[in-house]
């Protein structure tokens, strides 16, 4: 069934699109590099156990379960002339380059029993400054229009963005990966990203003004409230558990892609190949999602997507090392699948933040949207947390021939990952209700009790 409706009459401006979703190219890029190859930059450079560093990515995870929930309530909270948002993205900007270097340029050598404790404070640090910008700017997303399928148009754009980051970071990866020096090398991506990172992600909160200054139709009482209401809201939790599932694709990809590239395939060189042939689909296949949602629906086009997604990477398991060509091929494929989620996802929780309001009386952007984010994060970091324990259970040793059960476990690891948690997304899925005819609905109830203030 179409859900198609009649274009906005306050379709935003390619410049608005533009100045949101660039800064998402730095952020992608920052977290990428870190979240995809970390873990081998740790465990063959600096010759750290994986199980420690896996560890430590998973205590990260539970730091960003209090840091996201409290920046998304402080947010909504933010009274200043310039707005919500703005302030905390601002501020967000030196703190995320700071620590990006301390991840890349440690003042101690291979090996050394401190690197663990520099590295908590680092990753600890820069996972706090990347809440600090990027719940407010999600948020913000959220504000600038109020429109069912614009919605997806914004988060379209900034998904297009996010996984362009994506792309550069493996290109930073691949540089790092096959340099002579790779401790120099990473000095030299986080000095250069960190400086043209936080130029970019200037633009939004210097060219976007918000529409509102303070948090319109009440506030949150705290942000355990915040996000009870978020727990209690149901089509906003299915959404969430359906996000939470689905990025498990994406990270098994990043994690796995070094590891695979040198010991599976015996090519370090694709190390950026694998996943370019993965993002750059990604994003061409973008706009179409979007256009399709607008046509069949949102629920509908992911659900079709993750079926894709899930149908690729069952076949990868097949693949013998030496057919490169047709792994990139079903990648591409993947990819192109995967991309749906990200901009069909977030349009779809940003609907439920109309629910909420109309069930509470308050808007809380950024309560949802840190919902999201850790949603993500959770993911990701179960995905690195689970791989360095699995990998390090299957025999693995860093730098030499690996053992056929290690390399077994790569295999299945890679392809059977994504299918389980792609199919167990298209279930939670089905339960999804709130389609454009319940959100215009809801909008109208909000429009009427606005009148009537």
């Amino acid at each position: 069934m179409s859900e198609a409706s009649d274009p906005p009459a306050n379709r935003l401006s390619p410049g608005t699109l533009f100045a949101y979703g660039l800064p998402a190219v730095a952020f992608g890029f920052y977290l990428f590099v870190i979240q995809f190859y970390f873990l081998k930059y740790a465990t063959d450079v600096m010759l750290a156990s994986p199980a420690i560093i896996g560890v430590l990515f998973g205590a990260g995870r539970l730091w960003d379960a209090v840091t996201d929930p409290l920046v998304g309530h402080w947010s909504d909270r933010t009274h200043r002339p310039g707005g919500r948002r703005r302030p905390w993205m601002i501020a967000g900007i030196p703190l995320l380059a700071a620590s990006f270097l301390m991840v890349w340029m440690p003042p101690l050598g291979p090996g050394d029993p401190l690197l663990v404790a520099w590295w908590a404070l680092s990753l600890f640090g820069f996972y706090t400054a990347l809440t600090i910008y990027t719940i407010p700017h999600a948020s913000l997303g959220v504000e600038l229009s109020d429109d069912y399928h614009e919605r997806t148009r914004v988060f379209g754009v900034q998904r297009m963005s996010f996984v362009t980051g994506m792309m550069l970071s493996f290109g930073a990866i691949g540089y790092i990966s096959t340099a002579t020096d790779p401790a120099a090398a990473a000095a030299v991506i986080a000095g250069a990203g960190a400086i043209v990172a936080s130029a970019v992600l200037a633009l939004a909160p210097l060219r976007i003004r918000e529409r509102y200054a303070g948090a319109p139709g009440g506030e949150s009482r705290n942000p355990f409230a915040a996000l009870r209401d978020v727990l209690r809201n149901p089509h906003a939790r299915v959404v969430l558990l359906a996000w939470f599932a689905d990025g498990f694709s994406g990270g098994v990809l990043g994690v796995l892609a070094p590891f695979v590239s040198e010991y599976l395939l015996g090519r370090p060189d694709l190390v950026a190949v694998l996943p370019a042939a993965f993002l750059v689909p990604a994003v061409i296949a973008i706009p179409i999602w979007v256009r399709a949602s607008r046509r069949f629906g949102k629920r509908g086009v992911w659900t079709a997507a993750l079926l894709g997604t899930a149908a690729c990477f069952a076949a990868i398991f097949f693949v013998p090392p030496s057919q490169v060509l047709v792994l990139c091929v079903l990648l591409a494929g993947a990819g192109a699948c995967f991309s749906a989620g990200g901009a069909i996802g977030q349009s779809m929780l940003a609907d439920t933040v109309d629910y909420d309001e109309l069930q509470t009386g308050e808007r809380k952007e950024g309560a949802y949207l840190a919902a999201w984010g850790f949603a993500l994060k959770l993911s990701l970091g179960t995905t690195i947390a689970l791989t360095g324990v699995v990998l390090q259970a299957s025999g693995f040793r860093p730098n030499v021939a690996q053992t056929e059960t290690a390399l077994l476990t790569m295999r299945a690891m890679f392809s059977g990952f994504p299918v389980l948690a792609t199919l167990t997304a298209v279930a939670i899925l089905q339960r999804v209700t709130f389609d454009a005819a319940a959100h215009a609905e809801t909008r109208a109830a909000l429009d009427e009790r606005a009148s009537r203030r």
